[in-house]
């Protein structure tokens, strides 16, 4: 029932930033935790992002960002590409997990003790995880089989996501080019802001944005995260909502 319950809260049909923020909800009602984010580790540090619930200051995220691979699940995943649950507990030891520079720099300070993730499709050069954790009990044996029977129905889910923030992408009524700057930079947000957002509101996803102009996820996601907060608003859909009501507004 609690799998069920899971996967209900998550099957609706949303843009991926929702799907997260969603997730992090039932996630939360049905395991408990202290944090809980959505990853995305590379080898190349400058492709890494997150999404984190409750929301973490900038100088932690790019501390991630720079030590992501010494995560022993991180690692894990994209070396094996095995993406089912697993538990710090499972691969590795605290003495070991402590000697990293991870734990001393980030999660020591957090007092992240325990986790458990487990991956969503993604290509061979990086890994997009769900972590889930916590400070003072390690997840059991019967959550991380919970997660695993949730697992498939999730990554549905996550693929319907993906198609239907493609499909809004396809038919968002407008001009094809997204609002314009003009309109998105009178809401006091910057050049470079302005630009990501426009292409959010046509439907792109954080990679397609920084491949159309020509800079790194993680770039993309500190501007959405900057437009967020100029806009007063909690996620991408929101904020493209804003956006393309910014641009009727100049009609």
């Amino acid at each position: 029932m609690r799998v069920l319950d899971l996967v209900a809260e998550v099957t609706p049909l949303l843009v991926v930033d929702e799907f997260a923020q969603r997730l992090f909800l039932a996630l939360d009602a049905v395991l408990p935790s202290d944090y809980i984010s959505l990853n995305q580790v590379a080898a190349d540090p400058d492709r890494n992002w997150s999404i984190v619930q409750p929301p973490m200051p900038a100088h932690r995220l790019d501390t991630f960002y720079r030590l992501a691979l010494q995560n022993p699940l991180a690692e894990r995943f994209l070396r094996t590409h095995d993406g089912r649950p697993l538990r710090f507990s499972d691969i590795t030891s605290a003495d070991e997990y402590h000697a990293t520079d991870l734990y001393r720099e980030l999660y020591g300070p957090l007092k992240i003790e325990f986790q458990i993730a487990f991956a969503l499709p993604s290509d061979a050069e990086h890994v997009l995880a769900i972590a889930l954790s916590r400070c003072e009990h390690d997840y059991t044996d019967v959550e991380r089989d919970l997660l695993a029977m949730a697992r498939p129905y999730l990554i549905q889910a996550y693929r319907n996501s993906l198609e239907f923030t493609d499909q809004l992408s396809r038919t968002r009524p407008g001009t094809p080019l997204g609002p314009e700057l003009q309109a998105l930079q009178e809401l006091g947000l910057t050049r470079a802001q302005a630009n990501v957002l426009r292409l959010v509101a046509t439907g792109r996803s954080s990679d397609d944005v920084a491949t159309d102009l020509g800079v790194s996820p993680r770039t993309v996601q500190k501007h959405l995260e900057r437009v967020y907060r100029k806009l007063g608003v909690s996620g991408r859909s929101a904020a493209a909502q804003r956006a393309w009501q910014a641009a009727s507004e100049r009609e």
